[in-house]
């Protein structure tokens, strides 16, 4: 999908969507809603499934309205499925393992994260999609322990979203991808490793491109704060404790911050902040309501038990406790719930994407032959002639048909014709068996194209030929007389390095040409030219080379 090809007014509005998206302003559901509306008076399957991913994009980043983010996610979905959108599929897959992740789900998370990176392999090598998933992948290997393990995921994630700079939230994810390094350092104890996490975080601060509003987010805070007090900077240490310690207080958070804040008050307990803590949980409790899930609900009454107890409050680590069972009983409800709900979305999903696959397959195939069709052709044609323009490298179309079928078909009959085309295509496939650089399709009647990328004139004349006497080999029984019949061939090739300006019709035109050409002096024959317009005198030329 092109944004451009939406109009002027739709540029703008997108271009004014990514820029809060960067910001991480409110203003970004604002214009996400906005997207939507557009997106609904133009009825266009692609622009929806986009505007509805970013609007469940930023209601997870920056509200506490989980049903609206859970909603506009699945209508993402359904309109990405439909129209084969693997970029934002891969999103919004990564964003119902985090969904499924938040709710307690730890291996349908895994799932959705694997199906992400599935969708995303198709993206090639300059997509940063892989590594927001894998960034998440390893969040699961640290959580449960494996740390090591957890380092590997965050460096490829690393590496990846390094890939793509034009993504509004470029920054944040790398500086994201800092904060994790350094956690895991501080678990293994690699004081050099963090303080060079810790470096890479200032020198990006120093970076006029980088909003420095994304320095206050509590990952960073964090990071910050844990990894000075593991280097022994007491007063760096204080100075982002007192900053953290403030907005905790005093800030409401978003679905995505409930963990940090909970590992900030253990970490808070084990410093002596102690006090601050109990601030800390109320303030806290406005958002969890808010959120209403069991899982993370759980989260918080564990960290008051913990804090009761610190404090020696009896009464209150009796109800926390409460507040603990309660919320696990409710989770474990919850749990069934949720498991049948986001495996009804993984089943549903599959169906759609198998009915999708079926639907693509049948759009891109000719029933009789199996080979692609017209639609097809040029549609890998333009991706062809872009690879051999930018490597310098030849390329070469075919165009052949079958000598007389109208008479053989009129002859013998519709289904002896169909089976010779049968029979030809399936030379032609075997054909392409031969070598990845060779994909045939079927043009239409008894006509075939073959495409032939990166090989010379020998090697195409040598698979021309080769696949023009296993055709003239063939022999169909007529059912009518008894007689074994045979049917031959004729080819036209153009062979050469496409200008910027060639297209798949210039070395139709040519090769169709040279068909003719062949027709008209000697059916059954291979001609090879490297020029667009035909001669007799190019013709003579190219058949006594």
């Amino acid at each position: 999908m092109k944004i451009e090809d939406f109009g002027q007014d739709i540029v703008l509005l997108n271009e004014e969507m990514l820029r809060e998206r960067a910001k991480m302003s409110d203003g970004f559901i604002t214009c996400c809603n906005k997207m939507v509306k557009r997106a609904r008076e133009i009825g266009d399957v692609n622009f929806l499934g986009y505007s509805y991913y970013y609007l469940a994009d930023a209601y997870y980043l920056l509200s506490t309205e989980y049903r609206k983010f859970n909603t506009n996610l699945l209508k993402a979905i359904e309109y990405l499925q439909s129209c084969g959108d693997m970029e934002h599929l891969a999103r919004c897959y990564n964003l119902l393992g985090i969904d499924a992740l938040n709710h307690g789900n730890t291996e349908i998370a895994l799932d959705f994260y694997l199906n992400a990176l599935k969708y995303a392999e198709s993206l090639g090598n300059t997509s940063n999609i892989p590594g927001l998933i894998n960034f998440n992948i390893g969040q699961i290997y640290y959580e449960n322990g494996d740390v090591k393990q957890a380092l590997q995921y965050i460096k490829s994630s690393y590496r990846d979203i390094r890939k793509n700079k034009k993504d509004s939230l470029y920054h944040r994810n790398l500086l994201y991808c800092y904060c994790a390094q350094g956690d895991c350092y501080i678990a293994l104890g690699k004081s050099d490793s963090v303080e060079k996490c810790i470096q890479a975080i200032e020198q990006m601060e120093q970076d006029a491109l980088v909003n420095p509003e994304v320095f206050q987010d509590l990952p960073v805070l964090d990071i910050k704060m844990r990894g000075f007090y593991f280097l022994g900077e007491t007063s760096l240490y204080e100075k982002y404790a007192d900053m953290l310690s403030y907005q905790l207080q005093n800030n409401k958070f978003p679905l995505d911050s409930m963990d940090d804040l909970y590992k900030i008050c253990r970490f808070f307990m084990k410093v002596g902040r102690v006090g601050e803590v109990g601030r800390i949980l109320v303030n806290a409790r406005k958002s969890l309501d808010e959120l209403n899930i069991s899982n993370l609900r759980k989260g918080y009454a564990e960290v008051c038990v913990e804090y009761y107890d610190k404090i020696d409050k009896a009464e209150d680590k009796y109800r926390a406790l409460m507040d603990y069972y309660q919320a696990s009983k409710e989770q474990e409800k919850e749990g069934i719930a949720n498991y049948r709900f986001f495996m009804n979305i993984r089943t549903r999903l599959s169906s759609i994407e198998q009915e999708n696959v079926k639907l693509m397959k049948q759009a891109e195939t000719d029933p009789l032959t199996g080979l692609g069709n017209r639609y097809s052709l040029n549609k890998y044609a333009d991706t062809a002639f872009e690879d051999a323009y930018a490597q310098h490298r030849s390329l070469a179309v075919e165009i052949l048909d079958v000598d007389n079928f109208k008479h053989y078909n009129d002859t013998y009959g519709h289904q002896l014709g169909d089976q010779c085309l049968k029979k030809v295509s399936e030379a032609i496939s075997n054909l392409c068996k031969t070598r990845q650089c060779i994909k045939a399709f079927r043009y239409g009647g008894d006509e075939f194209v073959i495409i032939y990328e990166g090989m010379d004139d020998g090697e195409i004349m040598e698979c021309a030929t080769g696949l023009r006497d296993q055709i003239a080999a063939l022999r169909f029984e007529d059912k009518k007389s008894g007689r074994m019949v045979g049917v031959t061939i004729s080819q036209g090739v153009r062979n050469s390095v496409p200008s910027e300006t060639n297209k798949l019709w210039d070395y139709m035109y040519a090769a169709d040409n040279a068909l003719y050409q062949v027709k008209e002096h000697q059916k059954g024959e291979v001609v090879l030219l490297h020029k667009a317009v035909i001669s007799q005198k190019s013709l003579d030329e190219a058949q006594h080379s």
